[in-house]
């Protein structure tokens, strides 16, 4: 495997960072933060380029078989190859998104589409309900967000575990461990709330920040109990966090960094509480504070709201793994899967009703050690929540609730290796009448708006199983729930029979404003643009050519033939009088058809 392989740009959405951003993807200057970059996702391939996985070695083999079959004696083919690939992945798309889009608005003159807007859904959840009917008067929020996508240059093969999987499930892992910190029936005792938020879309263009942070300047954002942007006292985000994981496999060290713009008095709070608590676990956090921001939902929210971040009413930190350049040599490709984090499945069984191993247990049995990325995201987590549990409080927690690292393990496989987990399958809908996910990973690839993805529903699912409240009813007065500042699913639950929960979670649309603002011009570069073509059936075939021998044989058989007919038919029309008898010109035929053919000559 190579050392690095990224197939994203040195400056991941240069074009959409921040004014203070120092990042460009000329080497001469400013910071490049993917330093392995290649740019190869946003070049024009003037040819397929197809990807195999593990899964379908049958067919590489059958390619390799037919190669050094046909092709490596070279001496005998006269300079061309006899077995060949034929690659198909014809796309419709017309010259820009602009274009695109309007050629595919105009149905009555082509009934063919050609491209979608990029999008689908992101995913919020407020730790207390949220409302007019249920909050007087509106509570400040500290907003804590991670991205769910990724990208790679293949079709439907998006792994992205250091790019996106670790900061999302730690972010999950953070809210079901507050959330039994802080039960909800406690919400009437605190005067602010926490928001978690996940992201979709941000690897182009950062299109899932982006339409947050352009709804929320216009207070539509969340739908049911908008915020203003003074409402939002942090924003809190869990960066790129995985790279740097197989580095410290054999260390119980994991160094993280937290970025700031300004040293203002919430980000400095929160820093200092959060080292405090790290110190617990040996974790060690260092503070940033720069304009050259990493790349970010961060940039979205300074682009869109710039005069309350950089006046301090909407501070902002960043928490990632890396404090010059990315530490994941793998970012957003392929290759940035279970393996380049080092994570491997214990299957641990999972208790009737959910319960979870805890993770001083696993220790102490010897089922996992300090150094497992299962056992270190728990502890991020742990510290994570303890610091949000401060906020909300003012004091430190005393309690014994921490993350598990068996609920890392349970989700990290869901994401990295198979759908079709325990976890996942808890978490869907009761009333599915789809049969079992397929045995592998989920792609992190966004999508299109029109068609949604799956990696969204499992996220926000799996908060609503792992932080809700399980309703003891019957789907019946399940779903004759209406409570305000909740939302009510029906969800297989743990031994699949079903179960009712009360959740603040939901979705909302993570399309870019581009696509929702009318006569919007889509060369202002204000928003991400970004549209996917519709394809023709991508196919690829193995056959067989002909070497020669055979075509050289059948064109002197046709010549042969050809000479032989023509040799045939000169003698026999020099010999047709002896062959063939011959009547006398003009005789007269008196017989019954004498009135209708009157002459025969040969």
């Amino acid at each position: 495997m190579p050392t690095s392989f990224t197939q994203e740009s040195r400056c991941p959405n240069e074009y959409s960072s921040d004014a203070g951003s120092q990042c460009s993807s000329n080497p001469s200057n400013g910071i490049v933060w993917n330093m392995n970059g290649t740019g190869l996702i946003r070049r024009d391939i003037p040819y397929p380029v197809f990807y195999l996985p593990d899964a379908h070695i049958d067919e590489i083999e059958k390619i390799e078989k037919c190669y050094k079959r046909y092709n490596l004696d070279r001496h005998n083919q006269n300079g061309r190859p006899l077995c060949s690939v034929q690659l198909n992945s014809f796309m419709f798309a017309a010259v820009s998104s602009a274009v695109c889009l309007r050629r595919s608005a105009m149905s009555a003159l082509t009934p063919t589409k050609f491209c979608d807007p990029l999008g689908d859904q992101n995913v919020y959840y407020s730790l207390f309900p949220r409302g007019k009917k249920v909050e007087k008067p509106t509570k400040p929020v500290t907003l804590v967000t991670a991205r769910i996508d990724s990208a790679s240059l293949f079709d439907g093969v998006a792994p992205g575990a250091a790019s996106s999987v670790v900061g999302m499930v730690s972010l999950i892992m953070t809210a079901a461990t507050l959330a039994k910190m802080v039960p909800v029936s406690d919400a009437s005792l605190y005067d602010s709330n926490v928001l978690w938020t996940l992201f979709n879309g941000e690897a182009f263009d950062y299109i899932g920040s982006q339409r947050v942070a352009f709804d929320l300047r216009n207070e539509v954002w969340p739908p049911l109990a908008p915020l203003s942007p003074k409402d939002v006292k942090l924003h809190v985000e869990l960066g790129q966090i995985g790279g740097s994981l197989q580095s410290y496999s054999m260390d119980t060290a994991w160094p993280l960094y937290a970025y700031a713009a300004d040293k203002f008095t919430e980000v400095t709070k929160f820093f200092d509480e959060y080292s405090q608590n790290a110190k617990d676990y040996n974790m060690t956090i260092s503070l940033e504070i720069t304009k050259n921001l990493p790349p970010s939902s961060l940039h979205s929210f300074r682009r869109e709201l710039q005069n309350e971040t950089q006046s301090g009413d909407l501070p902002e930190i960043l928490l990632v793994d890396y404090k010059d350049t990315f530490t994941n040599a793998y970012y957003q490709s392929v290759l940035d899967d279970e393996e380049n984090i080092g994570f491997i499945y214990h299957n641990i069984t999972i208790g009737p009703n959910g319960e979870f191993v805890s993770t001083d247990e696993l220790l102490a049995n010897g089922t996992m050690i300090e150094f497992e990325v299962q056992v270190k995201m728990s502890r991020l987590a742990t510290v994570l929540a303890r610091t949000l549990y401060q906020r909300l409080t003012g004091k430190p927690y005393v309690g014994d609730i921490s993350a598990s690292a068996h609920l890392a393990d349970e989700m990290l496989y869901c994401f990295l290796t198979s759908q079709a987990c325990k976890l996942l399958l808890a978490a869907d809908y009761a009333t599915s009448s789809e049969g079992m996910p397929k045995p592998q990973a989920p792609s992190l690839y966004v999508g299109v708006t029109s068609w949604p993805n799956t990696p969204a529903v499992f996220a926000g699912h799996l908060l609503a199983l792992l932080a809700g409240t399980h309703m003891p009813l019957n789907r019946t007065a399940c779903d004759a729930l209406d409570q305000p500042g909740y939302s009510h699913y029906w969800l297989r639950g743990w031994n699949h029979s079903g179960v009712c929960i009360q959740t603040t979670m939901n979705f909302t649309l993570a399309t870019s404003p581009a696509f929702v603002i009318p006569d919007y011009d889509m060369s202002s570069g204000m928003y991400s643009t970004w549209t996917e073509s519709v394809w023709a059936t991508i196919s690829a075939r193995v056959f067989v050519s002909a070497g020669g021998g055979g075509a050289r044989v059948a064109a002197i058989a046709g010549v042969a033939t050809t000479i032989l007919a023509t040799v045939l038919t000169y003698w026999l029309r020099k010999h047709a009088n002896t062959l063939f008898g011959q009547t006398s010109a003009g005789a007269v035929v008196n017989d019954a058809a004498s009135g209708i053919l009157r002459t025969v000559n040969c």
